[in-house]
C-alpha cells in the first residue's frame, strides 16, 4: 500500500501559511518576491516518511507550502501517485482551508483513506471523526509509530484496537485506542525524509543566518510548564526532555552539509540548552569533526552562561533565539513560564559582548498584562538593542492550559478556529487592555525596532 504524507497548501486572502514545523501556525503577508521566507521543516511527517521507507514501506511526503503550489497542482500528483493512505497535518487556524480541501481529495479519490494529524487533530480526534464521514483516523499525539503500525494492520488485515495513539471508525462506532508512549530512543528513527521535498527552500534565517539553512532538532520536549506552549501539551503531552546522541545529532549535521550544500544549520529544538552536557557534547564532537559552518539555536536564557555560551561559539554558534515573552516577572510566573530575568538580561548581554547574534520573542497579552507592563518590555528590548526581534499575540490554542484559563474567565474572542491565526489578530482580552489595544502595541512596538 502506498502512503502519502501531506502538509497541504494554505493561502488565504492573499496571504500564506505555515503549519507543519511550525509551534505557532499563522498566515502572513508575502514578502516583495511573492513568497513567505518562514518555511519550518514538516519535522513529524518528515521523520513518518522516513521510518516508513526503512520498513520497507512505498511512502512519499509532499509539502505544498514549500513547494509553493496550489490544490490543482496536488490533486495532479495525488492522481500520479494513487495513494492507499494520505496522512495530512492539520492545524487550528487552517482547519477549514483543510476540510475543505481533504473534501475535494475524498470526491476526487473514494476508494483512499485519509487520516489526520497534528495537535488541532489530536485535540478534536472525537468530534472530527463524527463530523467528517470522509476521514477515517486520526493519529494523536506523536505518531510516527503509530503510522507504521497503522499500515501494518492494514496490509495483513488486522484489527487496529492494539493501534496506539489512533482513533478510528470501527463500523458506526467511534473507537479511541489508549495514548502511544512519547519516544524514549530518539536514535531510533532514522533521519528526517529531505529528498522527496524542495529542500532549499526551508528557511529560518533570522539575524541573517546563511542560507540555505537546514532545520535539525537534537532533542523533543521541555520540562518546563508555560501555559501557552503548544505541543508539550497536545503532542507530547508530558513535559519531558528526550535527547538524541551527540554522535547522531552531528552525522546528521556533516550528511546534510555534504549532500545538499547547506551554508548553516538550525538547532529548533523546544529548548536546545535543557542539558548543559549534552550542548557541549554536541560542540565537542562538530570540533573534533573540523566542522567550520555556522549554526544557530533555540535556547534559554536563563540556563546560558558565558562559558557554555563560549563553549558554543567555538564550535561555531553564530546566533541565538531566546523566548523572552514578557519583561515583567510576575507575568513569567502566571503564565508557568517562570523565567529568571535578571539572569536571562544578564546572559543576553554576555551573548552579545561575544559577537553571537541575538533573537529575541515576545508573547503580547498573556495574562497580567497592561499598559505598564507592555512599556516595562518595551524598554527591555530598547535598552538590550537584539540584533532582531518578534512580537505575537498570545494565542489560546486548544488543548493548552492557557485556552482552558481564557475560555473559563470569558477572555477568548474567536468566533472561529480561523480567527486562531497568531501572525493576524489578536483574539483575547486581558483585565485591562483589549484586542484592540494589545493589537496596536505590537504595531507600535515594530515600528520602534524597525526605526532603531
Amino acid at each position: 500500500m502506498r502512503t502519502l504524507l501531506l502538509n497541504p497548501p494554505w493561502k488565504k486572502e492573499g496571504r500564506l501559511g505555515v503549519r507543519a514545523g511550525s509551534r505557532w501556525p499563522f498566515t502572513s503577508e508575502p514578502e516583495a518576491d511573492g513568497l513567505i521566507h518562514y518555511i519550518p521543516f514538516p519535522f513529524f511527517l518528515a521523520y513518518s516518511t522516513s521510518l516508513l521507507k526503512r520498513e520497507g514501506k512505498q511512502a512519499r511526503l509532499i509539502d505544498s507550502i514549500a513547494e509553493g503550489s496550489d490544490e490543482a497542482s496536488l490533486i495532479e500528483k495525488i492522481k500520479a501517485y494513487d495513494p492507499g493512505l494520505i496522512l495530512i497535518e492539520t492545524s487550528t487556524p487552517s482547519f477549514k482551508n483543510d476540510i475543505s480541501l481533504i473534501d475535494s481529495i475524498h470526491r476526487s479519490f473514494g476508494n483512499c483513506r485519509i487520516g489526520l494529524c497534528g495537535p488541532h487533530a489530536s485535540i478534536f480526534a472525537q468530534e472530527i471523526l463524527t463530523e467528517h464521514g470522509f476521514i477515517d483516523y486520526i493519529l494523536t499525539g506523536e505518531y510516527e509509530y503509530t503510522l507504521l503500525e497503522l499500515i501494518d494492520s492494514l496490509e495483513k488485515g488486522l484489527t487496529l484496537k492494539s493501534v496506539l495513539g489512533l482513533v478510528y471508525r470501527d463500523d458506526s462506532h467511534i473507537r479511541a485506542n489508549s495514548p502511544r508512549p512519547t519516544i524514549d530512543d530518539l536514535d531510533s528513527l532514522p533521519w528526517p525524509e529531505r529528498k522527496d521535498v524542495p529542500i532549499l527552500n526551508y528557511n529560518d534565517a533570522f539575524c541573517d543566518l546563511p542560507l540555505p539553512n537546514a532545520q535539525v532538532w537534537s532533542s523533543r520536549g521541555c520540562p518546563f510548564g508555560c501555559s501557552f506552549c503548544l505541543w508539550p501539551q497536545t503532542i507530547y503531552k508530558e513535559h519531558r526532555h528526550r535527547k538524541r546522541s551527540p554522535k547522531d545529532v552531528v552525522d546528521e549535521m556533516e550528511y546534510l552539509i555534504k549532500a545538499f550544500g547547506f551554508k548553516a544549520v538550525y538547532f529548533d529544538d523546544d529548548v536546545f540548552n535543557i542539558d548543559r552536557d549534552h550542548v557541549l557534547d554536541i560542540c565537542s564532537e562538530i570540533m573534533s569533526r573540523g566542522i567550520e559552518i555556522p549554526w544557530a539555536a533555540m535556547a534559554r536564557a536563563d540556563l546560558m552562561d558565558r562559558e557554555l555560551l563560549e563553549a558554543m561559539q567555538a564550535a561555531g554558534l553564530y546566533a541565538i533565539k531566546y523566548g523572552i515573552e514578557s519583561a515583567d516577572s510576575r507575568i513569567l510566573d502566571l503564565c508557568g513560564k517562570k523565567m529568571d530575568l535578571k539572569k536571562a538580561h544578564s546572559v543576553i548581554k554576555i551573548t552579545m559582548e561575544l559577537g553571537i547574534k541575538v533573537h529575541l520573542t515576545f508573547c503580547l497579552g498573556l495574562p497580567g498584562e497592561t499598559k505598564e507592563t507592555l512599556d516595562e518590555t518595551r524598554g527591555f528590548i530598547e535598552e538590550i538593542g537584539p540584533d532582531s526581534v518578534q512580537f505575537s499575540f498570545a494565542t489560546p490554542f486548544p488543548g493548552t492550559e492557557y485556552f482552558r484559563i481564557m475560555k473559563q474567565n470569558k477572555r477568548l474572542l474567536a468566533q472561529s478556529w480561523e480567527d486562531y491565526d497568531a501572525g493576524q489578530r489578536c483574539i483575547i482580552r486581558t483585565d485591562e487592555l483589549s484586542a484592540d489595544d494589545l493589537e496596536g502595541a505590537r504595531i507600535a512596538f515594530s515600528n520602534c525596532i524597525n526605526t532603531k
